[in-house]
C-alpha cells in the first residue's frame, strides 16, 4: 500500500521536474536564438553618430517582473502538485 507521505513527495518532485524542464527549454531556446541572430546592418550604420544614439535611447529601467508573476508561479506549482497527487492517490486506491 502506498502512503500519503510518498504521494506528497512524488507530487512535489513531479511539479519540480515540470518546472525545471520548462526552465531548461527556455534556456535552450534562448541559446539557439542567440546563435542564429543576424544583425541588421542598416540599423547598425544609423548608430554610428553619437547624436542619433542620444535622441533614440531611453534611459532608465523598466521593471518587468511583478508580484503577480511570482504568485502565479507558486499557485501553478501548488495546483500541479495537487493534480498529480489526487490522480496518483485515486490510481493507488483503485489498484489495491
Amino acid at each position: 500500500m502506498i502512503t500519503r507521505k510518498r504521494i506528497m513527495l512524488e507530487s512535489v518532485l513531479f511539479a519540480a521536474a515540470i518546472y525545471g524542464g520548462y526552465l531548461l527549454f527556455m534556456v535552450l531556446q534562448g541559446m539557439i536564438q542567440t546563435q542564429r541572430y543576424v544583425p541588421n546592418l542598416d540599423e547598425i550604420r544609423g548608430y554610428e553618430q553619437a547624436e542619433y544614439l542620444q535622441t533614440e535611447v531611453a534611459f532608465g529601467m523598466i521593471e518587468r517582473n511583478s508580484e503577480w508573476l511570482a504568485v502565479a508561479a507558486v499557485g501553478g506549482f501548488i495546483l500541479l502538485c495537487g493534480l498529480y497527487g489526487s490522480i496518483r492517490y485515486i490510481w493507488a486506491k483503485w489498484r489495491s
